[in-house]
């Protein structure tokens, strides 16, 4: 089916925005977009999905998109709002994906919505930043300022990340090229075309960089639950050759997981849903009840 792009209103009167693409009358899953992005980054999966018999879910966190900032959120605020989303589409008994900063909201949806979250998935996900190198090891220059200078001064620059808004397609694509440098990652973006490899750039900064910024400020706070008590089935694809978000973190999250699979993709990097959709997605259904 075509993309359609809806909303609710959450109790404390903000609008919460998702999208729905794939089988409309196949079964659900809530997808988790990543950071810098919005629910446009999994726009190129709706034909696959269709063939699958899959609906995906993909809101936009606050801030992100057409959904209203909550400032100072965490990602137990988050949770909050996608059981106020799961409650308004009547929706329980469906696993949740989350996608790179996804990953962590994805992992408070496996905790705190256990009652209607079957199996939690993550791809190329960032972990809990205690670690030695936690930072230190993102491949991507901007996640690491985000992620480690002064919360004041982030905020006192973020309207320089508006500056994005004027790029023009090419130039927006050139520059997600340079970040992912070189290997699967570089080939999977340099065949999409310009609409696929930058609208999900411009919905994440529509109403300015704030959302953004609250994204990564979420994962540096309490997260409101302990990883290690998650007793959701895990499951964690992770590119041998992602760039981004190191297998050496992914190993460091998984063992503190309880009850988890994680799954080395081998040639494939950050963006490895483009090219293994169909066994994520299979995996995430397996043995369902």
């Amino acid at each position: 089916m075509p993309r359609i792009d809806s909303a609710i209103k959450l109790k404390d009167g903000r609008t919460l925005s998702y999208a729905m693409l794939g089988d409309p009358n196949g079964r659900e899953l809530l997808y988790l977009h990543g950071g810098m992005s919005s629910r446009l980054d999994i726009n190129f999966a709706d034909e696959l999905l269709q063939d699958l018999n899959v609906k995906f879910i993909a809101p936009d966190r606050p801030g992100i998109g057409d959904s209203d900032r909550q400032i100072g959120r965490t990602l137990s605020d988050w949770a909050a709002d996608a059981r106020e989303l799961l409650l308004a589409l009547n929706l329980k008994n469906l696993p949740v994906l989350g996608w790179s900063l996804g990953g962590p909201y994805a992992l408070a949806c496996g905790s705190l919505l256990s009652d209607r979250i079957t199996r939690v998935g993550t791809i190329g996900g960032v972990g809990p930043l205690d670690h030695k190198g936690a930072v230190e090891d993102l491949g991507l220059l901007e996640d690491r300022i985000l992620l480690s200078w002064p919360e004041s001064l982030l905020h006192l620059l973020s309207p320089a990340g508006i500056f994005f808004k004027f790029y023009s397609p090419s130039k927006m694509k050139s520059e997600l090229l340079r970040a992912v440098k070189e290997g699967p990652d570089y080939e999977i973006i340099d065949a999409l075309s310009l609409e696929d490899a930058t609208a999900f750039a411009y919905e994440a900064i529509k109403q300015g960089f704030e959302g953004t910024l609250d994204d990564y400020l979420a994962l540096r706070k309490p997260w409101g639950f302990e990883v290690g008590s998650i007793q959701t089935e895990v499951k964690m694809w992770q590119g041998t050759e992602d760039h981004l978000c190191p297998v050496s973190s992914a190993k460091i999250l998984a063992a503190r997981l309880p009850n988890v699979e994680l799954i080395l993709v081998e040639n494939s990097g950050h963006f490895l849903l483009h090219r293994h959709l169909r066994e994520v997605v299979k995996a995430l259904f397996s043995n369902e009840n």
